[in-house]
């Protein structure tokens, strides 16, 4: 199923990605306009509040952290320090999404924990890489799927904010058991 849904995507995102390489862009170009994206995504909704825009800046972010890659192989530059740069500004993303539902008032403890909850998934995926063993894909919750509901938070936010908040709840949970579930993974596989 993944693996299809991963297939599709790429056949959407691989016209996009030669579009932007024939344009001049490079990967990591792509990755720091997804940056700037997310920045602009944070400070659109700390003035206004407006979650349906920042709905929409968080995609357009989305969608360049998706085609970073395929644009800097399309142009076969693809290597360790486009892949750092990308990892390192994904954490700064995740942190400027997540930490954003504070201005919509959630919680502001139970957001720092998701936070930190998220940031946590990521590096024990990284340093069970930098062991050898595979985290990607193990586990309730990916960085993708943390996205989308934070995505979802906001466009349902207006309308029915009470899913909302079993949204964030329902984030948070999931989140919290992918950490366990991912450092259950390394500790045994460690001997």
């Amino acid at each position: 199923m993944i693996t299809n849904l991963r297939q599709a995507s790429k056949r959407v995102l691989r016209p996009m990605a030669i579009g932007l390489a024939k344009a001049g862009f490079t990967g990591n170009q792509v990755t720091v306009m997804g940056l700037v994206a997310s920045l602009i995504y944070l400070v659109v909704l700390y003035f206004t509040r407006n979650t349906l825009l920042g709905f929409l800046i968080l995609a357009i972010s989305s969608l360049l952290d998706a085609l970073d890659g395929e644009v800097a192989r399309v142009r076969g530059l693809a290597g360790p320090k486009g892949s750092f740069l990308d990892s390192s500004l994904d954490r700064l993303e995740d942190t400027l999404f997540i930490s954003s539902l504070v201005l919509l008032g959630f919680q502001p403890l139970l957001t720092a924990i998701l936070v930190g909850v998220s940031l946590s998934i990521s590096y024990l995926r990284a340093k069970a890489e930098s062991l050898g063993i595979k985290a990607e894909g193990k586990g309730l919750i990916e960085r993708g799927e943390r996205l989308i509901l934070v995505a979802l938070i906001l466009l349902l936010f207006p309308f029915v904010p009470l899913i909302s908040v079993i949204l964030f709840y329902g984030l948070l949970i999931a989140s919290i058991i992918t950490l366990a579930q991912r450092f259950h993974l390394v500790i045994s596989a460690l001997p």
